[in-house]
């Protein structure tokens, strides 16, 4: 069991890495429950999402994943 305020100490970690990458990292909400991962404004043809088991609905291990394989900022 993690200890309390850990997932938020690695979501903030995890937001900071994603920022330094060009992408946004979003905590989940009432719309949706998992954390999202984007790149881009949305309908803009260079915009992305990470997707994961869930759809684009991802745990902290998959946003891990995910930018451990993105390269540094464009």
């Amino acid at each position: 069991m993690s200890a309390p305020g850990s997932e938020d100490a690695e979501f903030a970690t995890l937001r900071r890495e994603a920022s330094r990458k060009g992408w946004t990292l979003e905590a989940p909400t009432n719309r949706h429950p998992g954390y999202l991962l984007t790149s881009g404004k949305p309908g803009e043809k260079d915009a992305r999402i990470a997707f994961g088991a869930a759809g684009p609905v991802l745990t902290l291990a998959e946003v891990r994943a995910w930018l451990a394989d993105l390269p540094r900022s464009r």
